[in-house]
């Protein structure tokens, strides 16, 4: 990777940073018409959909596609699903007033560790302070709640007892029916999206994040259409408006229906928020890229290399190699950026010529450079 150059922005914003790239490209004679991706940190002022400068270059750009870290994309889906449900940004916001609780009280924190080891067998988890945009950090939080939440009832009834009104509110917050189910559902959704983080802060090729997401959203759809193991053990402990000997409150029919409604309700709009943060059609040339331009994925067999690449380049070529009509429709439709026919014959032309002798993409377009497409069609 070389870079242009390391040029001052005037202002943060969006329209800032577009001028400043079309001056850039400009200097050396770049249509913008002809700029076909933008890869970003996707901070909202370069991915926002109205107004952020991937939006200003679409306006350009018919044919340009954005790709930014998948982790933070995964990161901005829990933000989105977590605004659109009241309940879990409330169970949020709940857990984090817990946990200063007990942060500031060293006394109080000791009691809740020797109610804890006196009432389970399991090793002993603390409590943890989640991050809104960090499935991992979320994800211990959630786990300290779990395993913590005989001992909490107890050690914050004594409280309530004793005249502590904030404690009384914690316990009107955490002792219902709806706070303990969801934080058993929230248990077997949170390793999903927290192990697809995890896969994306690696150095991981830009083809496997499809796979990832997909694998993804499907047991997410198992998880919002039935209960996961976490659930179903809570649902089958609680019993009679009890879980391990303490009493859960609003634990009537209704409540049990609400709740099953909001986890259903959350988990649809966390797959939906992994769509859109995900794009089929972006995944899809991603992936398309990768299969022409990685040669470690080339078949071994000459005769196969074919059959291989063409619906990757099918897909590449119905992207670029086709007439876009404006939405304005006083405004010219945009011409194809390659020509079909030549572009097909090319792309197998390169693959045959380097599919016994495997070489980096960097490699194939210097050689494609100095040599020309028409010298290795011979």
């Amino acid at each position: 990777m070389c870079f242009l150059g390391n040029y001052d922005v005037h202002s943060g914003t969006a329209r800032c940073i577009f001028d400043k790239v079309v001056e850039v490209l400009r200097e050396r004679d770049v249509e913008l018409s002809r700029v076909i991706g933008l890869g970003s940190d996707g901070a909202s002022v370069m991915m926002g959909k109205r107004a952020g400068v991937g939006a200003l270059l679409k306006k350009d750009s018919a044919f340009y596609i954005q790709v930014h870290c998948g982790a933070h994309r995964a990161a901005l889906a829990a933000l989105d699903a977590a605004k659109a449900v009241d309940q879990v940004g409330a169970y949020k916001r709940t857990i984090a007033s817990v946990y200063s609780f007990y942060k500031h009280s060293a006394s109080r924190t000791n009691h809740l560790h020797q109610l804890t080891a006196a009432l389970s067998d399991e090793d002993m988890t603390s409590l943890k302070q989640p991050c809104a945009v960090r499935w991992l950090s979320l994800h211990r939080a959630v786990e300290g709640i779990k395993r913590n939440w005989p001992a909490l009832v107890i050690e914050l009834n004594e409280e309530a007892v004793g005249g502590n009104a904030q404690a009384q509110g914690f316990l009107g917050q955490i002792q219902p029916y709806c706070f303990i189910a969801l934080t058993h559902a929230l248990a077997d959704v949170l390793p999903v999206m927290t192990k697809l983080n995890l896969v994306f802060q690696k150095d991981v090729n830009l083809a496997t994040i499809r796979p990832m997401v997909y694998a993804s959203v499907a047991a997410l759809t198992q998880l919002r259409d039935a209960p996961g193991p976490e659930e179903e053990r809570f649902q089958a402990d609680c019993q009679e408006g009890m879980y391990k000997d303490v009493k859960v409150t609003h634990a009537g029919d209704r409540s049990i229906q609400a709740f099953k409604n909001a986890r259903a309700r959350s988990i649809q709009h966390l797959i939906d928020a992994l769509h859109d943060r995900f794009p089929e059609d972006s995944l899809d040339l991603l992936n398309c890229f990768d299969v022409l331009l990685n040669p470690s994925r080339y078949p071994q067999t000459q005769g196969a290399l074919q059959e291989y690449a063409e619906p990757a380049i099918r897909t590449i070529i119905g992207h670029f190699g086709k007439e876009i009509t404006s939405e304005d429709e006083s405004a010219p439709a945009t011409a194809p950026l390659i020509d079909a026919t030549s572009a097909q014959r090319d792309a197998i032309a390169v693959l045959e010529n380097f599919s016994d002798a495997p070489m980096t993409p960097k490699q194939i377009l210097h050689v494609i450079q100095t040599k020309g497409l028409k010298e290795m069609r011979r």
